[in-house]
């Protein structure tokens, strides 16, 4: 939630002097958000080597979500104190010391606190990342310079059920979490001696402005669309792994070869859902995914085959289309109170709900009825969700809603 201050702001630099702290920057940004997700591939091997039920295996995802949205609502104490670039170390020697730490854990109870703490470490990241970009790319690459960093989700999407489909044939799934924290451990240190020193400081957070925030009724909707969109673009992809090995009968390679190749067209379908969002309107975009995504969840529950492969992809296609319209929608619902920090407190609360409360329902009701009863549910919930979308659109048509539609 950190910003930083007029008078910590470096000298641009013209945008190809820049490029290559970029790359670096989302480089660190990919084995951030990979050391997150790295335990949806991981999953079936997990829950077998602990003998865990679907709800505790689905819990850990919940945890790490509760670190996460924490972390990133306090990281401003850490960038006012150690500037974005050591806020980025910081996390990064964080991130990585804990997943080493991870398979040394003796109990259940230990490990789902070690996790915690991996989502405290990896939290701190975010804000001074953005925060360095920005400070380093003049004003009219903005735009390009987050896209190139926003590749990370995506790329780590497919990344790492990719790299755990060929690292479990050689070593354990204990090993592949020592493998990613010493990256990370490499990656922050080399960050540390030749990393960009122009990423300024940050501020502590402003309360009064959070207070007012989260007092606006607007504010707390677009949590609830960010929060079914993450549902859906990331709660069911940590639990769908599992799922295909449980109730499916796919090996674990082949279901996570599945999910990966699923994620590829991630990559570019932002770009399609700004593009319909600037040709038809945030709102209508925002309604249609929603509900979509609801219609092509259901079938994952109840099919197989090929069209249960056709409804994987597709679902993920879909789902990626959300999140260009939610943002400027979500920026311009904050526009009087300061768009930046609307951002920064919605988005964390959406993660513990989307990323974290989702896999955890889907784990209980696998455990009590069926992991695809799990799926179905969340496909209806979407589906609600769009329905209220599609009122509020309607309302916002009348005009007594602002701010206006931006197209």
């Amino acid at each position: 939630m950190s910003t930083e201050s007029a008078v910590n702001r470096a000298p641009y630099q013209n945008f190809d002097k820049v490029l290559p702290a970029i790359f670096f920057i989302t480089s660190i940004f990919l084995l951030n958000f990979t050391s997150r997700i790295i335990f949806a591939p991981l999953l079936p091997f997990i829950e077998q080597d602990l003998h865990l039920n679907h709800t505790e295996a689905g819990s850990f995802f919940f945890i790490i979500s509760m670190g996460y949205c924490l972390s990133i609502l306090t990281s401003g104490f850490f960038s006012a104190r150690l500037s974005h670039k050591g806020a980025i170390v910081l996390s990064s020697l964080v991130t990585g010391c804990i997943l080493c730490i991870l398979p040394l854990c003796s109990s259940l109870t230990l490990f789902r606190l070690t996790l915690f703490c991996l989502g405290l470490g990896a939290g701190i990241y975010l804000p001074s990342g953005l925060a360095t970009i920005t400070n380093i790319v003049p004003p009219a690459y903005w735009g390009r310079a987050i896209a190139v960093h926003e590749l990370a989700p995506n790329m780590g999407s497919v990344a790492a059920p990719l790299a755990v489909a060929v690292l479990t044939g050689w070593v354990s799934w204990l090993e592949c979490l020592w493998l990613l924290g010493g990256l990370l451990i490499v990656m922050g240190s080399i960050y540390w001696l030749r990393g960009s020193r122009s990423g300024g400081y940050g501020v502590r957070p402003d309360y009064t402005l959070c207070r007012d925030i989260l007092a606006t009724p607007g504010f707390w909707l677009m949590v609830l669309f960010f929060s079914t969109a993450i549902s859906s673009a990331l709660g069911l992809y940590t639990m769908l792994p599992l799922y295909l090995v449980a109730e499916k009968g796919f090996e674990h390679n082949d279901a996570n070869h599945l999910v990966a190749w699923s994620r590829v067209a991630g990559i570019i379908m932002p770009f399609v859902g700004g593009w319909l969002g600037d040709r038809f309107g945030n709102r209508q975009v925002i309604a249609f995914v929603l509900l979509g995504t609801g219609l092509l969840t259901i079938p994952l529950g109840f099919c197989s085959g090929t069209i249960l492969v056709i409804s994987v992809i597709l679902q993920a296609m879909l789902a990626a289309c959300f999140f260009p319209s939610g943002l400027a929608e979500l920026s311009a619902i904050g526009a009087s109170r300061g768009g930046n920090v609307v951002v920064s407190l919605c988005i964390p609360l959406a993660f513990v709900f989307g990323g974290g409360m989702i896999p955890v329902l889907i784990g209980f009701i696998g455990d009590h009825f069926s992991l695809a009863g799990g799926f179905i549910s969340a496909g209806m919930l979407s589906i609600t969700v769009g329905g209220l979308a599609v009122i509020w659109w309607n309302y916002c048509r009348t005009g007594k809603a602002h701010p206006p539609d931006r197209r």
